[in-house]
Order: C-alpha cells, then sequence, then structure tokens
C-alpha cells in the first residue's frame, strides 16, 4: 500500500490515526520542530492559485487528510486512503496520549474568551493533562507571542487560526520555536468551546459535513463551499483524466 497519495500538487500520508500518532511521537522524540497541516477540498483548491501557500505544502512534515471529499478523491483515482483523520478526532487522541506520556500543551488561537473556555473543557475531559499556556488568535507581536511559547518549554502546539493563516504562520516561525511539533487544527476550538455544534455522524460519515458547516455560516462559508466544491470536482476529474491516458 502507497504511504503517500499525491494529488492537487502535493502528498497525502496515507495513515490509520494510530499511525499518524506514532508518527507523531517520532517526531516529537527526534527533538527537531516540525509541523503538520491536515487537508480538505478548500485548502487544496487554494493550494492551486497560492504559491506561498503550496510551499508551505509542501514543507510540512504530515498531512493528514480532514475531509471525505479527499476520501473520496482518493477512492476516484484508485490509491485509496486509509482513513479521514479528522482534527478533532486528532487533538483529543494526541491529548490522550500526551496524559500518558507528560507531553506539554499550548493551545494557541481563537477568541479569548473561546481560548480560556477550551482550556477549560480539555482539562475536565484530560485531568492529568499539561497544558502549559495558551494564546488567543487576536495578536499583532509575532515575536512576543513566540516569546511566550517557549518559555512554557511546550512540546505540542496546537494552533487554531484558520487557513492558510495558521499553516503560513507556522512556516514563517518554526525556526524560532522550541517546540517539538505543531498541529494545525483549524476551527476545533470553536468545537471543544462549544460555539460551533458538529454535524450529526450520519452527515459526517456521508461526506456533507460541509453542508452542516455552511448552514451554520452562509455569509461566511458560501463561496467556500459553493464555489470552492466545483473547483475541486474539477480537478478531481482532470486528475482522472491525466491518470488514465498515461
Amino acid at each position: 500500500m502507497d504511504k503517500k497519495f499525491k494529488f492537487a500538487g502535493i502528498e497525502i500520508d496515507n495513515l490509520t490515526i494510530q499511525e499518524a500518532i506514532d508518527e507523531i511521537e517520532a517526531l516529537i522524540k527526534k527533538g527537531k520542530s516540525s509541523y503538520i497541516v491536515t487537508p480538505n477540498a478548500a485548502q487544496l483548491v487554494l493550494l492551486q492559485k497560492d504559491k506561498e501557500f503550496k510551499k508551505v505544502y509542501e514543507s510540512a512534515h504530515l498531512a493528514l487528510p480532514d475531509g471525505m471529499s479527499v476520501i473520496w478523491a482518493s477512492k476516484i483515482l484508485g490509491a485509496p486512503l486509509q482513513a479521514r483523520i479528522t482534527g478533532t478526532e486528532l487533538l483529543f487522541s494526541l491529548l490522550g496520549t500526551s496524559c500518558k506520556k507528560n507531553y506539554k500543551i499550548f493551545l494557541l488561537g481563537g477568541g479569548k474568551q473561546i481560548i480560556e473556555e477550551v482550556n477549560k473543557n480539555l482539562q475536565l475531559k484530560f485531568p492529568n493533562l499539561q497544558i502549559v499556556g495558551n494564546q488567543h488568535g487576536y495578536f499583532s507581536d509575532d515575536r512576543e507571542i513566540i516569546e511566550k511559547i517557549n518559555k512554557t518549554q511546550a512540546d505540542i502546539l496546537f494552533i487554531g487560526l484558520g487557513f492558510p493563516k495558521q499553516e503560513k504562520w507556522i512556516y514563517h516561525n518554526l525556526d524560532q520555536l522550541s517546540i517539538k511539533v505543531a498541529v494545525c487544527i483549524g476551527g476545533v476550538f470553536d468545537v471543544v468551546a462549544g460555539k460551533t455544534k458538529r454535524a450529526p455522524e450520519w452527515m459526517q460519515k456521508a461526506g456533507i459535513e460541509w453542508f452542516f458547516r455552511l448552514i451554520q455560516e452562509p455569509q461566511r462559508l458560501w463561496k467556500r463551499y459553493l464555489v470552492g466544491n466545483i473547483i475541486f470536482i474539477w480537478l478531481v476529474f482532470k486528475e482522472f483524466i491525466d491518470r488514465n491516458l498515461r
């Protein structure tokens, strides 16, 4: 089985959630700062026109598929990915491992009230978890935030600044951070804080979670999903034709 799914100009890692956790632990043990991205259809569409964002993706140490559309694309193109790994699943799995291994956690992103609620809810869910710091996402001085993170000696940095901001931020600042691994998790903090509801499980499995989110935030998300999904379908179709011609 191929360990990489090549699509839309990038490589996506073909791992189960446990294999992903094992890979992340290996990165932590190496001790060199690294970062993880979680591609979905909207991000893959943006990669086609944003050269800097594509460079950020090419430099990532792991790219884990967070989107049923990416899973479907892999099946259509004859290189099926083993599993969808959502940001929420990745967060909770890594926090469970962190409790056992005493990894120190820093949370970055969301509004001031959101990140405080996230901190509280995660401590309730994981009583043994070492959350050594948190910071809301409305900051202007990168150096101040980097210094704040480094002082905590955190092992894992979870970043929820929304894409492509979170990916570009960690790409440009990674060398100055002393963390072991950073994980980009998009809007997961809003879910953990209870601000945003996740779609019912049947919608997640059916691959229409995007529609549930669109209903909740139509003004912000209509272009991403309605226009973006059409472009994504075209990318899959184009790749399918190219592979068959080859």
